[in-house]
């Protein structure tokens, strides 16, 4: 009992302290950055990370012309995951662009690079 209790202190403290070398990039080309003000890049969420999650989304931002802030973000591609989706949806409010746009398309690319440890 006790040998088989070691062991498993063991793998569970060798899982917990092995590294994971996977490398998390949220990409947002800088072509769909023109005209704005502030464009932040969306956090990749760590569940989604945790999980392996990767995608690609469109989003279609409904623009106020008079104050360049965005009022509405539809998901025209999701990525297919909820976690991604949200991340993107909820940056993208923050955006702001020059007075006199109304709408802008744009791509997020969610993309984990890199080794990364998996449970099987």
């Amino acid at each position: 009992m006790k040998t088989s209790l070691r062991i498993l202190l063991t793998l569970f403290f060798l899982a917990i302290l092995t590294p994971c070398y996977a490398t998390d990039i949220v990409r947002i080309p800088a072509q769909y950055k023109k005209d704005t003000i502030s464009a932040p890049d969306p956090e990749y969420p760590i569940k989604a990370q945790h999980l392996g999650y990767q995608g690609q989304g469109i989003y279609r931002l409904l623009i106020n012309p008079k104050t360049g802030t965005v009022d509405e973000v539809k998901v025209m591609k999701s990525t297919h995951s909820r976690e991604l989706d949200a991340s993107a949806v909820m940056t993208l409010f923050n955006w702001k662009f020059r007075p006199g746009i109304n709408h802008r398309d744009l791509l997020v690319v969610f993309e984990l690079t890199g080794w990364s440890r998996e449970l099987h």
